[in-house]
This record gives C-alpha cells, sequence and structure tokens, in this order.
C-alpha cells in the first residue's frame, strides 16, 4: 500500500478511537513506537497521520511531554475533501446535534438547478428543508433539492435523520462524492435571505452537487452554515 493510503488510514483510525470515546479530550497518546506498533506502520508514516491531525486541531504537541487529544474547540473543524453531512461534523466535535423547522415540499426548480440536476423542463423537484442546532444553537441551515421523479413516495411523513443514511438504507443509493461551490451570498436571493433571517449575516454558503457511485447526480444542496462555527480547509500543494 502507497504510504499515502497508510497515513491516511492511521489517521482515520485515530479519529475513529477519539469519535467513539476510545480516546477522550485531554488524554495523552501512547508514544510513537507503540502507536506505530499497533497501526503496523513505520515511524515516518505515522508522524504523517499526526502530523495531519495536529494541523487540524484534533490533536495538540506539546514539547517534550507529548501528544494530547486536543479539547473540544469552540468551532466545528471540517477539511473540504471530506464529504460528511452536517450532522456528522457537529457529533464529531462532541456536540449534541437536533433538527428544527423540518419542511418537505414540491416546487418548479429553478434553471441551475435543471441544469445541475439534469432534468427536463416538465419535472419538477422535492426539497427538504431544515436547520440543525450544536447544543441546542441553530448553526444550519440548508435545502436538499431532489428530482420528483427520483424520491417519489420516499418523502412521506416525518423526515429526521442524516439523508446520506436515509438514501442508502430506504433508497439503495450511495453518495459516492460531490461537487463543492463556495458562494457569497446574494441581497437579491430569496432562499439567501431565509437563511439570513435563520442563522444572521456572517454564514457560508456551499453549493453541493451529490452523486451516487456511478457519477449520476442524485441531489443538489444549498447549506448555509455560520461562519463563527464552522471552519473549513484543504491542504494545497
Amino acid at each position: 500500500m502507497e504510504k499515502k493510503l497508510l497515513y491516511l488510514r492511521v489517521k482515520e483510525e485515530i479519529e475513529r478511537s477519539i469519535n467513539e470515546g476510545e480516546l477522550k479530550p485531554g488524554d495523552k497518546l501512547p508514544s510513537e513506537p507503540e502507536l506505530a506498533k499497533k497501526y503496523e506502520v513505520s515511524r515516518p508514516t505515522l508522524r504523517e497521520a499526526l502530523k495531519m491531525l495536529q494541523r487540524e486541531k484534533v490533536l495538540i504537541s506539546r514539547n517534550g511531554v507529548g501528544t494530547y487529544v486536543n479539547n473540544r474547540p469552540d468551532f466545528i473543524i471540517n477539511p473540504l475533501s471530506k464529504l460528511q453531512s452536517v450532522g456528522q461534523m457537529i457529533k464529531n466535535e462532541g456536540y449534541i446535534e437536533s433538527e428544527l423547522d423540518i419542511k418537505i415540499y414540491t416546487r418548479e426548480p429553478e434553471e441551475d438547478w435543471k441544469k445541475q440536476l439534469q432534468i427536463d423542463d416538465q419535472e419538477k423537484v422535492v426539497i427538504l428543508e431544515r436547520s440543525r442546532t450544536a447544543n441546542g444553537k441553530k448553526v444550519a441551515f440548508y435545502y436538499n433539492i431532489f428530482p420528483q421523479s427520483l424520491v417519489a413516495g420516499h418523502f412521506e411523513g416525518e423526515f429526521s435523520g442524516a439523508i446520506f443514511d436515509f438514501l442508502k438504507s430506504k433508497m439503495g443509493i450511495n453518495i459516492a462524492y460531490a461537487i463543492t461551490e463556495i458562494c457569497a451570498l446574494s441581497s437579491s436571493e430569496e432562499m439567501d435571505q431565509n437563511a439570513v433571517n435563520v442563522l444572521g449575516n456572517e454564514i457560508l454558503l456551499l453549493k453541493q452537487l451529490h452523486f451516487d457511485e456511478d457519477d449520476r447526480p442524485v441531489f443538489y444542496s444549498l447549506d448555509y452554515l455560520k461562519n463563527s462555527v464552522f471552519k473549513f480547509f484543504i491542504k494545497r500543494e
């Protein structure tokens, strides 16, 4: 296995240990030799994984003392290269997440949505609109937009939970990747202003088109996230 894949695997294993409570905020990690033996990798490979987790502020290194799991930050960190639901991002940082103001409705698509979802002029879209909270505070508001022909009959009644899990368990659709655009808000866009009314003015907008494993566009989303809460980053080379 390539070194890059190895250190990413180790990174994910350490993240899993933290998310599942095996390693808690403030815990000191075992020594490098112990970790390298545990994950069956070389020490240089292990260090690559640890450096990445330190850059993401998941771990903190104290000179001459060791490496520790960082205490929960006041913001939610996520690399743009990692596709996760908003709810999962919130949980990963140890916050309690919940949903509010859930609405499901059908409407005519905007021209941009038609192009993104590759639907014709006669087809409508089904929109799942809702807010997300972290420890009771609203931190995200979003619209998930689906071709009506794709989800007909699947959004009957109440909805809750992660949309990725719903698509997989109820419809057999695995979301493989998304194309994401980081946008500024527009004062003339009604949906943008609705988000401002919910979250306030300091908002990040991610426009995302989600694809399945056959490169088929499944749904388009407008994700509005409080800038003071969410921090995104990407490694550029």
